[in-house]
């Protein structure tokens, strides 16, 4: 049995969805899940290109260092690529891998639901990208989030950039990984599954707030020197 995958259409009928990744072998998705790779590619590409956080670099252009300038930009380039290539992979392969152990669902499967989060994160991604070339400049918090109006309230920057990491496209996830991994479950086991779900992403938003006023830069400045 063989079903074409069309990402909205499995999007919006999750029953027929879920039946084909059990039954038989899906068509297309490989296609699209590497076209949504090198999407991703381009968009971490093109931030870096438009300089989204090199401000830093700006001063060895300032100081009339132009080849350590390039330089830098280059090395900031692959960087950029290399974090997207990581960050690519760990929801897309990382965050499988959690829900299969979570879960006991086949890792295959809960992989065929992921990436719809991908593609969830792209659009927001890009959605604010286009907005900070718009204006001009960049934030350290996202408007898909409650930091900045957390922010008017709260002044610890680890629970501001925990609070960042909960956006729309993570409650988007949330439902849709519940929507669709609760068909593999017991009718008794759901609101088990909805508790893990939520569980991870917060934990996950915590480490990324922990690790985020962590002075990463200048440990490794020290480390390399």
């Amino acid at each position: 049995m063989f079903y074409q995958y069309k990402f909205w259409h499995s999007l919006m009928h999750p029953t027929n969805f879920t039946q084909a990744v059990e039954q038989g072998e899906i068509r297309g998705y490989k296609k699209r899940s590497f076209t949504v790779f090198l999407l991703f590619m381009m968009l971490f590409v093109i931030r870096e290109y438009w300089g989204m956080g090199t401000e830093s670099l700006t001063t060895l252009f300032a100081s009339n260092h132009p080849n350590e300038y390039y330089t830098a930009r280059l090395l900031s380039m692959v960087g950029a690529i290399a974090w997207g290539i990581i960050y690519y992979c760990f929801h897309y392969y990382g965050v499988t891998y959690l829900l299969h152990l979570l879960t006991d669902i086949p890792y295959k499967w809960i992989q065929k639901v992921q990436l719809y989060v991908m593609v969830f994160l792209l659009i927001e991604k890009t959605i604010l990208f286009a907005v900070f070339y718009a204006v001009g400049y960049t934030t350290n918090f996202s408007f898909f989030s409650l930091a900045p109006t957390a922010q008017q309230v709260i002044d610890t920057d680890f629970v501001l950039f925990a609070i960042n990491q909960i956006t729309v496209a993570t409650v988007l996830t949330i439902i849709v990984q519940y929507t669709f991994l609760s068909k593999w479950e017991e009718l008794s086991e759901r609101k088990a599954l909805l508790a893990k779900i939520i569980g991870l992403y917060v934990l996950m938003a915590i480490f990324i707030g922990m690790v985020s006023v962590l002075p990463l830069q200048e440990w490794l400045a020290r480390g390399l020197g």
